[in-house]
């Protein structure tokens, strides 16, 4: 095999090489997963249930109340269609935890058309008045999961780091470790190296406000 003739073959690996690789690096929609979106979306719109996983997702499924029609899989998730009591749904399991929940509702907003979406589950809850079974729709919630931990040694009167910024606040309260400790004896007044951490709003970036224009929300309506 002359030079020129291995030359060629060596371009023509490197071109099927590079095929292979843009081929598993796209990330857009199949075309016919495309496909069935757009004859779903034609059919809408939908209110979304999203749900946390299959202890929940099964008694709904089984229910009389539900009738499925047809099922949409992309990005690991399972897109199920159908009605509740005549009105067009698409049930999604979301797995736990808040990033699975942030993705899922996002791929379920992004790619079909949805005019509203209702977490459905169990939960816990400390108002005596509420019974097992009980269905409770919350008038607002918060999300809890963003602390400001403050340093050892600091108090309530302390500006917290990055707080001139406004990225972070005093506003929502606080948890001082120390008035959690039990077994008391000697010291009345026990200290702890953990100190404080401040409850802190989660920044949204509403769709229709200036975009990368943060603004801060504790309390979701």
């Amino acid at each position: 095999m002359g030079a020129s003739s291995s030359i060629r073959v060596f371009l023509l690996f490197l071109l099927c090489v590079f095929m292979v690789i843009q081929q598993q690096a796209q990330g857009e929609i199949p075309k016919k997963t495309r496909i069935l979106i757009d004859e779903a979306n034609a059919k809408g719109p939908y209110i979304g249930v999203v749900i946390p996983n299959f202890f929940e997702l099964e008694p709904l499924l089984q229910s009389s109340a539900f009738h499925g029609s047809s099922v949409i899989d992309f990005a690991g998730r399972r897109f199920r269609f159908g009605a509740i009591a005549g009105r067009k749904v698409i049930l999604v399991l979301t797995g736990l935890a808040m990033v699975n929940a942030g993705i899922t509702t996002q791929l379920l907003l992004s790619l079909f058309n949805v005019k509203g979406v209702v977490h459905y589950g169990i939960a816990g809850n400390a108002n005596p008045s509420f019974n097992v079974g009980d269905v409770t729709i919350p008038q607002y919630w918060a999300h809890l999961g963003l602390w400001n931990w403050q340093r050892y040694g600091q108090g309530v009167e302390d500006e917290l780091a990055l707080e001139a910024q406004g990225d972070y606040s005093r506003k929502y309260g606080n948890i001082r470790f120390a008035d959690y400790t039990t077994n008391i004896t000697e010291n009345s007044h026990p200290d702890n190296f953990l100190n404080y951490v401040w409850y802190q709003a989660e920044e949204v970036f509403p769709i229709d406000a200036t975009p990368e224009q943060r603004q801060h929300l504790f309390y979701i309506p």
